[in-house]
Order: C-alpha cells, then sequence, then structure tokens
C-alpha cells in the first residue's frame, strides 16, 4: 500500500481567457426564551438529536439568565438539518438535578433549520478494510439519528499489505450521512469481525481490571466512529495510511528540572500513542495532567483515572485523536505542597483538614514551571504539534481548579481546559477577581452531585461552585457543544473512579478527531478547484479552492510549469470550506496555478 504523501496537488489549473449533521461543520445556533421560572430553577433545550441532548434530561443543554428573565444561549448545530426540540424548566440543585419529575415542559412542538453548509468532496462516508477475506460485507446503522441495521457489499480494490500473505483491501463509499456517527461490523457470509474487547488487565486494591467506561459491557463489541473516511487494520480504525505494523502505545519516565523559585523538579510520566516509532511524519497534541500519581494505570492510592488504557481504546476506535499525554505529578513527595502549587495566588486555606495547617497559593509559580520547564522538554524530546490549539490541561479536584486558572492565564498557550470537580470553594479572591470574557479556550466542565465530604449533594458546595462556573462561561457567549461541555454525575463522588468513566466524554471533545487533517480522506479525494473565473479582461484571475482543517494551504503559480512561485494560503474556519484566491496575469500571458495541502 502507497503512504501518504506529504502534500497533494489540488486543480493544477491553465488561464485560459475563459454539506446533514456533521461531526465536522456545525452552525451555531441562537436560542432565546423570555421567562420567569422561579429561583433556583434554569431554562434548558432538549431535542431528539444528541446535539440538544438525545431527549435525556440530564443532558439537556442549559440557557444563561440575562436581565428582564431573558434565557440565550448558542448551541452548535449540525448544519443542514431540521431540529425539533422544546425548552424545559429544571432545578440545578445537586439534589433534584437527577430527578426526571422536576422536568417542567416550557414550550413544546419547536423547530430550527440549521443554515446549510457547502457538500464536501465526498458522499457520506468511506469505508476500507483490510482483511483475508475473499468477499466482505458492512454491517452498519446510523446511531446519531436512531437508523435501522443495513448489509452493503465491500468491493475488492486492490491487495493488502506486502508481506500479509492474501491480504486484500476492500471499500465501500456513498453510504449514510457526513459526519454521523456510525455502529458498524464486517462479515463474509460465514463469519463476523468485531471491535476489540475493551482493555483488561489485573485488579490491584487502587486500580480495577477494568477501567470505569467499560465496566459492565459484554461482547461481541461493535465498532463506532463519526468519521467519514476511515481504514479499519488489526481491527483499529485509521484516518491515515498506518505502516504494515505499529509499535504498542508505551509510557515513558522523563525527569524535569526546575528553574522556578520554590518549584522543585520532578519525574513526569509521558504515554506515546500506537505507531509512535513508525509514524516519523506526524506530530501529536499533547495533554497535560495534574495529580500525575494518579492518572495511569495501575494508579497510586488515590485509585487511577485510566487516562493510557481508555485512549487507547478510544483512538483505536477512531473516537479521538492519537496524541501524547504526560502525567506531572504534584508537589507531594518532591519538596513542595500540592495546595500551595494549585491554589491561585491571593487566595489561603487555614487549618486544613482541622490539622492547623495554612496554605497561600502560589499557582502561578506551578504555571511558570509547566510552561518555562516541563512543556520545552516535550517539545524538544518529543514530536509535539506545540500550538495553543493542539496544547490542552487536565485535572480534577484542586488540579481542576489549576486547569481552570491556567485557561485564563494562558489561552494563548492552552487551547482546552479539562476541569472535573473543581474545589472552587477553595479560590473565593480568584473567582471574584478573574475576568470572565470569551476566551480562544475549549472548557470541558464535569461535577458529580455527591462530592461533599458527607455525601448530601443538596448542600455540596462543590456542586454550586460548578454551576455558578457553568452560568458564568455561558454567560461569556461560550456555545455548548462547540467551546463548551458540562457533564453531571448523577450520585457521583469526588473520587478516580467517577473522573475515570469520564475520559471517554473529555477526550472526545478535546481531542474530537475532527479537529484534525484527514490524510486518507485527501488520498481518496484529492479536490480540484470549485470555480475559476477571469475578471478585467484576463488581468485578475479569481480562484476558488477548497480548505481542509489541518493542512496548510500553499498557492503555487508559474507562466512555465517550470519556476514556481509560493504563498500560503488561510483556510476556512471549518472542517472543509471554499476559500477564493486572487491572483494577476499580464497581457495575455498563459499562467498556471496549483494549491497543495501539506502536513503542518
Amino acid at each position: 500500500m502507497a503512504k501518504f504523501a506529504p502534500w497533494i496537488a489540488a486543480g493544477l489549473l491553465l488561464l485560459a481567457r475563459t454539506n446533514s449533521w456533521s461531526g465536522a461543520v456545525t452552525k451555531d445556533v441562537e436560542f432565546r426564551l423570555t421567562q420567569d421560572v422561579g429561583y433556583g430553577n434554569e431554562v434548558c433545550v432538549l431535542g431528539s438529536h444528541p446535539a440538544l441532548g438525545g431527549n435525556d434530561s440530564l443532558k439537556a443543554i442549559k440557557l444563561a439568565w440575562s436581565a428582564g428573565n431573558v434565557w440565550k444561549g448558542k448551541i452548535a448545530l449540525p448544519s443542514e438539518e431540521t431540529l425539533n426540540y422544546q425548552y424545559v424548566r429544571r432545578s440545578f440543585s445537586g439534589a433534584n438535578w437527577t430527578n426526571p419529575s422536576q422536568i417542567v415542559v416550557l414550550a413544546s412542538n419547536q423547530s430550527v433549520q440549521v443554515p446549510t453548509h457547502i457538500s464536501p468532496p465526498w458522499r457520506g462516508k468511506t469505508v476500507f478494510l483490510l482483511s483475508p477475506w475473499s468477499q466482505a460485507n458492512l454491517y452498519y446503522r446510523d446511531v446519531t439519528h436512531g437508523g435501522s441495521w443495513t448489509t452493503a457489499s465491500m468491493r475488492m480494490v486492490g491487495a493488502g499489505r506486502s508481506g500479509v500473505s492474501g491480504e486484500k483491501l476492500f471499500r465501500l463509499e456513498g453510504i449514510l450521512d457526513s459526519g454521523v456517527e456510525m455502529e458498524f461490523v464486517f462479515n463474509n457470509g460465514s463469519s463476523w469481525l468485531n471491535a476489540p474487547a475493551p482493555p483488561s488487565g489485573t485488579a490491584t486494591s487502587n486500580a480495577p481490571a477494568v477501567p470505569a467506561p467499560y465496566q459492565g459491557l459484554s461482547g461481541p463489541y461493535n465498532f463506532r466512529t463519526s468519521l467519514d473516511v476511515f481504514l479499519v487494520q488489526d481491527q483499529q480504525i485509521f484516518n491515515y495510511l498506518p505502516p504494515s505494523s505499529l509499535s504498542a502505545p508505551r509510557l515513558v519516565t522523563w525527569n524535569v528540572g526546575s528553574t522556578v523559585s520554590n518549584i522543585p523538579g520532578r519525574p513526569i510520566t509521558v504515554y506515546l500513542p500506537r505507531g509512535y516509532t513508525e509514524n516519523t511524519w506526524k506530530k501529536y497534541p499533547v495533554v497535560y495532567f495534574h495529580d500525575g500519581q494518579n492518572v495511569f494505570f495501575p494508579g497510586a492510592g488515590f485509585g487511577t483515572w485510566d487516562a493510557d488504557r481508555i485512549a487507547t481504546y478510544e483512538i483505536g476506535q477512531g473516537r479521538m485523536r492519537e496524541c501524547i499525554l504526560v502525567a506531572v505529578p504534584n508537589g507531594n513527595g518532591y519538596g513542595s505542597d500540592r495546595l500551595f502549587e494549585y491554589l491561585p495566588d491571593g487566595d489561603t486555606i487555614t487549618n486544613y483538614g482541622g490539622l492547623g495547617l495554612n496554605f497561600s497559593g502560589r499557582a502561578s509559580l506551578y504555571l511558570k514551571f509547566i510552561l518555562d520547564n516541563v512543556t520545552p522538554t516535550l517539545d524538544f524530546n518529543f514530536r509535539t504539534l506545540g500550538d495553543s490549539a493542539n496544547t490542552m490541561v487536565a485535572g480534577s479536584s484542586m488540579g481542576g481548579l489549576v486547569s481552570d486558572y491556567f485557561g485564563f492565564a494562558k489561552s494563548d498557550r492552552f487551547g482546552a481546559v479539562g476541569i472535573f470537580s473543581p474545589a472552587y470553594w477553595a479560590a473565593p479572591n480568584y473567582l471574584s477577581t478573574r475576568t470572565m470574557t470569551l476566551l480562544p479556550l475549549r472548557r470541558y466542565l464535569y461535577m458529580g452531585t455527591a462530592e461533599s465530604s458527607t455525601g448530601q449533594s443538596s448542600s455540596d458546595v462543590y456542586w454550586q461552585g460548578a454551576l455558578s462556573a457553568y452560568n458564568s462561561f455561558l454567560g461569556a457567549g461560550h456555545v455548548s457543544g462547540r467551546d463548551l461541555v458540562f457533564e453531571g454525575g448523577p450520585g457521583a463522588s469526588h473520587n478516580e473512579a467517577a473522573w475515570s468513566k469520564r475520559m471517554p466524554s473529555f477526550y472526545g471533545m478535546a481531542l474530537n478527531p475532527w479537529l484534525e487533517a484527514n490524510p486518507l480522506m485527501m488520498q481518496a479525494y484529492p479536490p480540484g478547484a470549485a470555480t475559476i473565473t477571469l475578471t478585467n479582461m484576463g488581468s485578475q484571475a479569481a480562484l476558488r479552492f477548497f480548505s481542509f482543517l489541518g493542512f496548510q494551504h500553499i498557492l503555487r503559480s508559474s507562466q512555465d510549469l517550470v519556476n514556481w512561485s509560493e504563498a500560503a494560503v488561510t483556510p476556512g474556519g471549518n472542517y472543509w470550506d471554499t476559500i477564493d484566491v486572487s491572483d494577476t496575469a499580464t497581457g495575455s500571458e498563459k499562467k498556471f496555478w496549483s494549491l497543495q495541502y501539506r502536513n503542518p
């Protein structure tokens, strides 16, 4: 099989005188309702589509209150869909939030027509399969819209990997709509190819055999992904043509020194994804986790997030990007203290736990340690993308608080934050002084309803703190489903097991595979120019090309097809768009253009 070329040219042009729901393309739709719903109640939007909660009251999308009892907010919705919904009232107290009987419909039978978007160069979904079978069928259904199961025959289009005797490459295209989540398996008329079972290991006193999100599931397991163009090789999903064999994910320990006073250096643990050794052309997004002692299996004294095993499974099933994960341990045991490092400057904790311990925040120094020492170490020694959109941070409890702090302090360095069960109660000064504006930042916010020390959710300061933050983020103009996701955990306590259970959701938002280039799509459907027009008697050419998220777009021009000049072109803001480029030619000269799509 051919490897992915470092660039692909689209539409070599001679100057003569002459898009259904997509995980890729959504439109921001504003919802608004004026109604007094009483103190302690909130207005939400609830519909059958997953983007509107999937008729699950716990996933209803909250609106922000403004003066005059106007509830409003923007929600990212799939382009070209007609969606039905209703406005509902619900209590957001921890005690009542999980009770569906407290949901009151305020306005039913509402409908919205989401604006259209230009169609992509492909139609629906295209699935490639490497298999030794002589024939292959795809058995699939549309999960997004609750479709029924359908069978389609795949056609054999070539040989498989060299060195794999009898392997063939099968292809099927044009099924379902772009961007919908598809559940599927393969068969050859007599046997089935299913997805692999979730990860499993040896249980310890602090870590489960099976990660929390997959406990209670039973096989056989089905594949599920929203990707439009992908390949299944060895029961794993890829959006590029992988090498014939891939190295397994692995953990690496790296010692990081410190140049920051009062913040000691420490060893970090780095997760490298499948194929890191072989895919030398590829750079990766990075997620930095606080409380690194508890991030990876088998976990420490407080249990484990299982971030590594969950990432391996979600990546393999085409539900998150290949990435690098970094577990940064807190200062406990390294000459510092977790509370000092995670508490924002200007806040203090006195008589902590009744033990007479006092802490003054120095999160700014910890942030400096991450930016001056940890991230440069990663960028120098590993193939990281390094820009803010591909650099993320996550943590829980005090780690959730400091993740929130990182986002506000350095949104130019961190493009997404995972805020799990944040201890907002510890930082009243920070909460009162931070400026709540719309930042170029994606936030995932999670809180359980029973996270107080007594388990009495009705008075839980954790839940109320998270709700206040949720309201503030909405009020600042964040778009639900695009740059803000809130999830609540019914009856969930303050522990690693609860946070582990939410990892697929966080990964799916922060590391959505639709946020990166799809080289396989580019190979299967090399785009051409959409339109070429001339103005001013041939002196100026207006060119329209497709643009795709994640690629560098280079416009090359030539008069003789030998000597070329190059200029970078700014792509559109959606996964696919059209971009208009103007160029000039003098007199009656001929001119050629080529737009190249290069890996970043």
